[in-house]
């Protein structure tokens, strides 16, 4: 059950994009919004910034009706700190910046990939031009990691009245077929609108497609399961997606 939602702050575009996304999915699923400016401790004049940014926060609080919030700083590292305070948390939202849509496709090593690879909460990474949830795109490749997108897509799609697409995505069609019963045999005993789809191979170009194909605002899918090194090297299909999506991301492990 989502009780907690933890959103990394700031002064930049897409920081407070992720504030208005987390701010209106908390009072969709009746949660606290932990706002948290992460600040470097090794730069000067991050006490004023982080001063400015607490106060407009807690200003815009008053837009949102029945919000339950609270903001705060915490001083260190941005993504040790993030992985660290998102421990408290049930599901962590963070801006993505346009910047990285030009750099993911360069396959850079970024922030935000350090940041996923340590998290144990899911999170959903925000674009600029996100809306918020009507229908959510539940990617399922037959492992117990895709149970859990399943189950905490299932319960957003309640929670905020979303429809759910559940994408089986297998080898064969044979594969696929399966894993869409099972998807079936769960959401049976869910109050949740869903459609189901097959597509051959865990791709990016499959993920997006049917993102956009049948217009969902959220992608929901699980973390890399490769190790430091091959995440240096190589971008997993789920960073992939994250960085290249022009819609919000959900990573759940």
């Amino acid at each position: 059950m989502i009780r907690n939602v933890l959103v990394a702050i700031g002064e930049m575009p897409h920081e407070k994009n992720a504030f208005e996304y987390a701010g209106h999915l908390a009072v969709l699923l009746d949660a606290h919004l932990s706002c948290v400016f992460f600040q470097d401790g090794g730069n000067l004049g991050q006490e004023d910034i982080a001063n400015r940014v607490l106060e407009h926060t807690e200003a815009q609080f008053a837009e949102y009706d029945f919000l339950d919030a609270h903001a705060e700083a915490i001083t260190g590292k941005r993504t040790e700190m993030i992985c660290q305070k998102a421990r408290s948390a049930d599901l962590v939202v963070i801006g993505l910046p346009k910047s990285i849509k030009t750099d993911g496709l360069k396959l850079v090593h970024d922030q935000i990939d350090d940041i996923l690879f340590n998290l144990t909460k899911p999170a959903i990474v925000v674009h600029e031009d996100c809306t918020l949830l009507r229908k959510i795109l539940a990617v399922h490749r037959d492992d117990r990691y895709s149970d859990h997108v399943l189950e905490l897509a299932t319960e957003l799609g309640e929670r905020t009245e979303a429809s759910l697409v559940g994408l089986a995505l297998a080898e064969t069609e044979i594969k696929a077929a399966q894993i869409i019963q099972q998807m079936k045999d769960y959401l049976q005993f869910h109050d949740v609108e869903a459609e189901f789809m097959t597509m051959l191979g865990f791709t990016v170009a499959n993920i997006l497609d049917t993102a956009a194909a049948n217009d969902c605002d959220l992608i929901s899918l699980s973390a890399s399961h490769h190790g430091r090194l091959y995440e240096m090297i190589f971008q997993s299909t789920t960073e992939t997606v994250v960085k290249l999506a022009n819609r919000a991301v959900m990573v759940t492990r």
